[in-house]
């Protein structure tokens, strides 16, 4: 099974290193530099898990995770924010809309990697309740 991750943040440097890093795990990794562009690759990729930035010019995180979460093609991918926000606020606000994760950076590799691993491969996947992607 080809395990796919999609990775959505406006830092360019910052998708190649997660791709790298990723890619070194056995995930294949599509990204996205907006929300629009997002939503779109969720919908059309189904990948099985989804790393997404709240601040974003245009489409911020928060829009793209409600959405991911209101439709029925996306709602069960898991979704571990990575972002730059610190507030305890943001943190409650992610995860009561849906996201499984709220990871602040700068984090390290190895503790994404390591969570990416648990969600995907493990079966650890509150995101998912055990369904394979569509």
């Amino acid at each position: 099974m080809e395990v796919r991750a999609l990775v959505v943040d406006d830092d360019q440097l910052l998708l190649r290193l997660v791709e790298i890093n990723l890619t070194k795990i056995g995930v294949k990794v599509l990204t996205a530099p907006s929300g629009r562009e997002a939503l779109r690759l969720a919908s059309a990729e189904r990948p099985h898990i989804i790393l997404l930035d709240i601040m974003m010019p245009g489409m911020d995180g928060y829009e793209v995770l409600r959405q991911l979460k209101a439709s029925d093609e996306t709602r069960d991918i898991p979704i571990i924010m990575l972002t730059a926000k610190t507030g305890m606020e943001d943190r409650e606000k992610c995860l009561e809309m849906g996201a499984v994760v709220y990871m602040t950076k700068p984090f390290k590799l190895e503790e994404l990697r390591e969570m990416v691993k648990r969600l995907v491969f493990s079966g650890d996947n509150p995101g998912r309740n055990g369904r394979p992607p569509r």
